[in-house]
């Protein structure tokens, strides 16, 4: 009977902390800093993955994400992109077929560092294949 509530009181002390985390709110100063960048977007999802906030919005036909430090500079910001807008067409497709049998391109994303270095992250079954601004292979990730 102890294990049991033993058990039933781990349980809960889990879920308590699982909720917690659930609920954590963004930065205010984050917040303000991704309302000055996209005053109309709707933001869909806050990730926090420490010490980077991550927006993940729509804003008209615009959905991306922009990543924050915590003095709520961007880090990061990734726009889904058309196919038909990757670098040196149809290089990034064709290296996708070739490299990846039978897989198909679900979405592309345009990725901008704070340093202004652009990658695309092509998303395919299980991965991110990514790419640099000339459409070379960089490398792949799991997702």
């Amino acid at each position: 009977m102890k294990h049991l509530f033993f058990l039933l009181f781990i349980g809960i002390v889990f879920n308590a902390c699982n909720q917690a985390d659930k609920e954590r709110k963004a930065p205010d100063n984050i917040v303000a800093a991704f309302k000055k960048l996209h005053p109309a977007a709707t933001i869909e999802k806050w990730n926090d993955e420490p010490p980077i906030w991550e927006a993940k919005y729509k804003d008209g036909n615009e959905k991306g994400a922009v990543s924050f430090d915590k003095d709520a500079s961007v880090t990061e910001t990734e726009i889904v992109i058309e196919e038909s807008l990757l670098p040196d067409q149809p290089a990034i497709p064709d290296y996708i077929k070739a490299h990846y049998t039978g897989e198909k391109i679900q979405h592309c994303e345009k990725v901008t560092k704070a340093d202004g270095t652009v990658t695309y992250e092509i998303q395919i079954t299980g991965k991110e294949i990514v790419f640099d601004k000339d459409g070379k292979y960089l490398s792949e990730e799991m997702d």
